[in-house]
């Protein structure tokens, strides 16, 4: 059974960027030391286009799944897929494939879309000392779901915090 681990900074204020075209540069060196660290272990990484054009330099070196609504002139590259999930199954391209663990990388509407599905069975957080006083939220959906902290880890003096949760059945 492939395991669906999601991973995810977020501001005091719980906001995962600015916008959608703000890259993840304002996280703590623990916290990148941390993701590349968890990313070294799964079998792929699931993004959204957005993230993965901003992101394009360090995810290219990782297998990754591209979830996108417009596959046009989309190319499958060496280690790259495009998937438009409204069209193709997801957890049918993991299984084919063999993955056992998928890392989630997002934005909001990647992580929700598989909250939504039950494509997360564990959420690594760091919360980190800034606010940006609006932004994007981790999660956009009205599903209300329970998660059970599995662990707390001080990344930094400066308070930065990796939280685990799973989801709680």
């Amino acid at each position: 059974m492939p395991r669906y681990i999601a991973i995810a900074a977020i501001t005091i204020d719980g906001r995962i960027a600015k916008n959608s075209h703000h890259f993840s540069n304002w996280t703590s060196v623990e916290d990148k030391n941390f993701l590349h660290a968890i990313l070294d272990i799964c079998d792929v990484v699931l993004v959204g286009n957005s993230t993965y054009k901003m992101a394009k330099k360090p995810l290219s070196k990782r297998n990754c799944i591209v979830l996108t609504r417009s596959l046009e002139n989309k190319k499958d590259k060496r280690g790259l897929t495009y998937l438009d999930p409204n069209k193709q199954s997801l957890p049918r391209l993991i299984k084919k494939h063999g993955y056992k663990k998928i890392a989630i990388l997002g934005g909001t509407q990647i992580y929700s879309y598989c909250l939504e599905k039950k494509l997360i069975d564990e959420l690594y957080l760091t919360v980190e000392p800034i606010s940006f006083g609006h932004g994007l939220p981790i999660f956009a959906t009205k599903k209300q779901i329970k998660w059970k902290l599995k662990s707390i880890k001080k990344l930094n003096n400066n308070g930065s915090l990796l939280l685990h949760y799973l989801i709680k059945n």
